[in-house]
């Protein structure tokens, strides 16, 4: 008998077995080698994927790094290479652009949970793109004429030629910018992993800030133009506070200098009605119009005399005395009213670099502020017109270096931006428009009318003892409240370094023989201002430490305390004044004060955080404000 192929051999197909196998079984083999040709493909693919998005992020990177080199050639004034970062950027991008517009993009896209981040690769790639195209050619050409060396005018004063060019600039630049906006506005960035979402959440909020940026910057730039002289010549008094004799908004006032501005060309004046102005200023002249119960807040020389003037907290007030006492004595009026002190000359001189003086010495961001609140007065004495011709030559030297804009802009800024964030720098302006444009840049100094921007507290002090004392005066502030009772505690510490009785007459107290008091003790009127619709209910020490001294009232509707403080050589000091905050909403906290030689390290404490907006209560919380 023969035997039967069993079904092993069968299935096998070994020889021997004579029936044929199946072909759906011989088929197998090739659609194995078929699912390994595919899945081999797709490895390809995503190889050749991963690639190209491996690229697109290069090239991203690079133009990244290129448009970061923009601000080096900008500074050096090298218009040629600012135009090869932009060709190069714009070659860069319109690479990655071209890859993600790629068919394997499309494919990628359409794959779950993968493809809403390609998606937002690819919005981001092309959003670049079109800004890189469309909105840097003009943005550099605009760059090009606003270098350092095209913006000094001769006989100093600014080049204001670019900034009118950008008034025509900045509509194509913001309909480049909301073309941008747009494709990346549908990006959720919610559903991004962590990785994708870090580098196109970068460019989303740069677009989402620009936008609102420019319209700002357009919105500004016709009334900072017009302020500049550019419809017309404009006259701005700039004042000095003298710190070392403190008054509320940051010291005597005595020094000022007058302003001619036209066209972006500015020049001191020194003539008869600068000088009328300043004999004016020193002997009583002026006819104020301030009401009776805001004269009766200080001491009865504050309208009296220029150098007192800034005894006010509020600077429109201080301006407006200044304003008045031009305008009484050359029948004109001024176009604003400017004030500054030497730590702020201090910051500015960091980027202007030194100054050369008249008797061959030198000043710098460095001795500033000692050579003029300190060394003048014991180098000169009691003889007040060789200070008065020191402080002229400094003023006029400094203006000089100023005036011809030979510092960099970038630099100069910066430091004007410190000297506001510490109350150093105020702007009144009698033009509307202009004036809302020193409050939007914080430095009107005003005393709000409510509590609905900003809850205003503040402590500041005026001399009291006719001294040059203050500049031996450190301060500091701290805020606590009581949120179940609505209270408020500002307290203020004041602390004296003065060295000794070894300093010349003009720096030592002159009113404090008549009241037996050491010529080295400090005696300051402090002033507690609350936030309107508040209470005062309680001031440690309660009568300060002259009782006979105190002053209570109101000022633009802020309650105000005046508590008069001895504060010895050597000696540390505190005032503390308790405020009932009124009902409502309350908006965010801003702690004021008067500007000393020194910073002034400002505390909010967290009990705060229940009464006003926890974000602007730990703003306030700084090393000097």
């Amino acid at each position: 008998m023969s035997s039967k192929p069993t079904p092993g051999r069968f299935r096998e197909g070994r020889a021997g077995n004579h029936a044929p196998a199946p072909q759906r079984r011989r088929r197998w083999p090739w659609v194995l080698l078929g699912t390994f040709v595919v899945l081999g493909a797709i490895a390809t693919v995503g190889g050749i994927f991963a690639t190209q998005a491996l690229g697109v992020r290069d090239d991203l990177m690079a133009a990244k790094s290129q448009l970061g080199s923009l601000t080096k050639a900008y500074q050096k004034g090298d218009a040629e290479k600012m135009q090869s970062i932009g060709s190069e950027a714009l070659r860069l991008t319109s690479e990655a652009e071209t890859t993600v517009q790629g068919p394997l993009w499309d494919m990628a896209s359409a794959i779950p949970v993968v493809g809403v981040n390609i998606d937002a690769v690819r919005s981001a790639t092309k959003a670049t793109h079109i800004i890189v195209r469309d909105a840097l050619p003009p943005g550099i050409e605009l760059l090009s004429t606003m270098s350092p060396d095209k913006l000094k005018v001769e006989g100093g004063g600014i080049n204001l030629a670019p900034f009118q060019q950008a008034q025509q600039t900045l509509p194509q630049i913001k309909t480049v910018l909301a073309s941008a906006q747009a494709e990346v506005s549908g990006i959720d960035r919610g559903a991004l992993l962590p990785v994708v979402d870090d580098a196109v959440g970068q460019l989303v909020t740069v677009v989402d800030q620009a936008g609102p940026m420019l319209d700002t910057v357009e919105r500004l730039l016709p009334i900072a133009l017009r302020m500049a002289g550019a419809e017309g010549p404009r006259n701005y008094l700039v004042v000095f506070q003298n710190n070392a004799e403190i008054r509320a908004t940051g010291g005597n006032a005595a020094t000022s200098t007058l302003i001619h501005a036209e066209n972006g060309k500015i020049e001191k004046v020194e003539d008869d009605s600068v000088e009328d102005f300043y004999q004016a200023g020193i002997t009583g002249k002026l006819r104020a119009d301030l009401p009776d119960e805001t004269l009766a807040l200080y001491e009865w020389d504050f309208t009296k005399n220029a150098q007192n003037f800034s005894r006010t907290p509020d600077f429109p007030t201080t301006a407006s005395l200044f304003s008045q006492l031009w305008t009484q004595t050359n029948d004109s009026q001024l176009d604003g009213v400017i004030s500054m002190d030497p730590v702020a000359l201090s910051y500015m001189l960091k980027a202007t670099g030194p100054i050369k003086l008249k008797d061959g010495s030198e000043i710098s961001a460095d001795n500033v502020v000692k050579v003029l609140l300190s060394d003048t007065y014991e180098r000169f004495g009691s003889n007040g017109l060789a200070a008065d011709a020191y402080f002229a030559d400094v003023a006029s030297r400094v203006f000089d270096k100023i005036a011809s804009g030979s510092w960099e802009p970038t630099k100069m800024i910066k430091q004007l931006q410190k000297s506001v964030e510490e109350d150093r720098i105020y702007g009144w302006f009698p033009r509307e428009d202009e004036n809302a444009l020193a409050a939007e840049f914080k430095i009107d100094g005003a005393l709000t009318a409510d509590n609905t921007k900003a809850t205003q507290v503040g402590i500041y002090l005026n001399d009291a003892s006719y001294s040059k004392l203050e500049y031996y005066l450190s301060t500091s502030l701290n805020v606590t409240c009581d949120a179940a009772t609505r209270t408020m505690t500002t307290t203020l510490t004041m602390a004296s370094t003065v060295p000794g009785n070894n300093l010349s007459g003009y720096t030592l107290a002159w009113r404090n023989p008549s009241m037996n008091l050491p010529r080295t003790t400090m005696i300051l009127d402090t002033l507690y201002v609350a936030p309107p619709g508040s209470t005062i209910t309680a001031i440690n020490p309660a009568d300060g430490d002259i009782k006979k001294w105190n002053r209570d009232g109101a000022e633009k509707g802020h309650p105000l305390a005046s508590r008069t403080m001895l504060l010895k050589m050597g000696e540390t000091k505190t005032v503390s004044f308790t405020t009932q905050l009124p009902e409502g909403d309350l908006g965010p906290l801003d702690v004021r004060y008067a500007p000393t030689v020194t910073q002034t390290p400002v505390t909010v404490d967290a009990s705060c955080t229940a009464l006003f907006p926890e974000e602007v209560a730990a703003t306030a919380t700084t090393a000097s404000k």
